[in-house]
């Protein structure tokens, strides 16, 4: 393939436009979390948002996989719900069970009315959220270019659960809030993605490569709901993106059937979880990269197993270019290291197929 204007020249960065690659890339969600040792060293000394508040302690977690077990991106460590202080909600993260680990997010004023919605502020990123263009610029200076970076947000929709929840309780408030007062679900729904573009904008300023929107709980909803109330607004989100130059990636789950749609949206890369193929799913978005979709629970089952597995997603994924090797949802906690590094070593060892 002859040399394009601007071609990236990383792996990862390549597998997202669709071009060729010397082998297949690899990342993890939550690749920076608690199945290491040295991230429970880190939350021994501090809470959980004083880290996310920290650059220096974002750029040693951040890098510390791409150390350790040479994965071929990294991301951004933070949360998908930094920014709710900033709109006006009291956001806490309690202890884990028995203090140990990270708790779930905790919201003091849940949104509920509509007054509530019209009362959340758009957050500006130099202001409220100066930590993390700093951390980014800070894990740029300790990675040295060996990988490029990838900053992300919550989706909308995801981000709402959490906001009209109160925190990690379901979803049943929020699909109320849908079909009792759809003009307060779309002004939340409206506001939620201001502050995603207005996040994602800062991240890739400050040295971001590309991004990865979490919605996470995509799932939840039917066809006729997600066209109603989440696809405009993603949609919005690719758009702005575009632009300035980075791939961006949408990851959800337990959407195998609203793939077709989904690609529609403007990303530049879908990541799917396990319960669909990915030769089927790349079937169904047939001109977007795809990224996916080991379940992270073999992590914890038996080496061979998981390596078995790893090699029949390898000879699906790749039989074309645009594949990105990852998990379908984010490792878990009881996570062996070192079948971390042995799934990391299977993908760079997997020869790309030519031709």
């Amino acid at each position: 393939m002859s040399p394009i204007q601007n071609e990236p020249t990383h792996r990862f960065l390549r597998a997202c436009r669709n071009l060729p690659v010397d082998r297949i890339p690899v990342w993890m969600m939550r690749q920076a979390g608690r199945y290491q040792p040295t991230y429970r060293a880190v939350r021994q000394k501090v809470g959980f948002l004083e880290l996310c508040h920290s650059p220096e302690l974002i750029a040693q977690v951040t890098a510390s996989p791409i150390d350790e077990f040479g994965f071929d991106a990294a991301i951004l460590f933070s949360d998908i719900l930094i920014h709710l202080p900033a709109m006006g909600l009291d956001l806490s993260f309690e202890k884990g069970e028995k203090g140990k680990g990270d708790g779930g997010p905790k919201i003091a004023n849940p949104v509920r009315t509509r007054a509530d919605v019209d009362a959340l502020k758009i957050p500006d990123p130099a202001r409220d959220l100066p930590y993390v263009a700093a951390g980014i610029q800070a894990i740029q200076k300790t990675l040295a270019g060996r990988v490029p970076l990838i900053g992300f947000v919550g989706g909308p929709f995801t981000v709402a659960s959490y906001a009209v929840e109160g925190g990690s309780q379901g979803f049943t408030r929020l699909k109320t809030l849908l079909y009792t007062d759809p003009a307060a679900a779309h002004a939340l729904f409206e506001k939620l993605t201001r502050a995603a573009i207005v996040q994602l904008q800062a991240q890739i300023e400050a040295g971001a490569q590309a991004v990865q929107i979490f919605e996470s709980w995509l799932g939840e909803l039917g066809r006729e709901d997600l066209e109603a109330y989440v696809f405009p607004y993603l949609a919005r989100i690719a758009e702005a993106v575009r632009p300035l130059g980075v791939p961006s990636i949408l990851f959800s789950t337990t959407t195998s059937t609203h793939i077709a749609p989904m690609a529609k949206l403007g990303y530049d890369v879908l990541s799917v979880d396990w319960r669909i193929p990915i030769a089927e799913a790349r079937a169904l978005a047939p001109d977007l990269a795809m990224q996916g979709n080991l379940d992270s629970i073999l992590l914890l089952g038996p080496k061979a197993l998981l390596l078995e597995r790893t090699r029949k997603l390898l000879e699906e994924g790749s039989r074309r270019p645009g594949y990105v090797f990852n998990l379908g949802h984010g490792i878990t906690p009881p996570t062996p290291p070192e079948n971390v590094k042995a799934v990391v070593d299977a993908v760079h060892a997997f020869p790309v197929p030519r031709g």
